[in-house]
């Protein structure tokens, strides 16, 4: 319901509503929850179905701390400065081998599931990209950015 809210078509809406989505999202979990949330970012408005992706993409980087990490903490940051917003979420969880996954394809989309497929193409659809860097024993990092110039995407 908030992604289709016009009263939410701004990028500071967005913005606190997934610094709120991540506290509960982590709450009673045993991962705590931290966040570098500017106080005020640039006035851009946006669409409803830029939040809608933006917001499953970074919502499937949680789960998979959840699921696949084994962390005990999870850090999201956000930066809109220099015409770009960037998200970033990271964990302290035991990390994966990206070029094995790829390398273990047989024919699936994702050898571990479609999540990390997923957040690269919802990012794709609306013009941004989704970085992911992990290390074994050292967590995971990934990297929504998406040019400030075109938040208020349509579709």
């Amino acid at each position: 319901v908030w992604a289709v809210n016009p009263q939410n078509d701004t990028l500071e809406h967005m913005v606190s509503y997934i610094g709120h989505f991540a506290q509960e999202y982590f709450q009673e979990t045993g991962v705590e929850c931290v966040l570098d949330i500017p106080s005020q970012l640039p006035p851009h408005p946006l669409s409803s179905q830029l939040r809608h992706h933006l917001l499953l993409a970074v919502r499937e980087s949680f789960t998979n701390i959840l699921k696949h990490s084994r962390a005990t903490r999870a850090h999201i940051s956000v930066n809109g400065k220099d015409s770009v917003l960037e998200i970033t979420v990271s964990d302290n969880g035991h990390g994966v081998d990206l070029a094995a996954m790829a390398s273990a394809e047989t024919g699936k989309a994702d050898p571990a599931g479609n999540g990390l497929h997923n957040m690269r193409q919802r990012m794709k659809d609306i013009g941004g990209h989704c970085t992911i860097k992990s290390e074994v024993g050292r967590g995971t990092t990934v990297c929504f950015t998406l040019p400030l110039k075109i938040l208020t995407y349509e579709n």
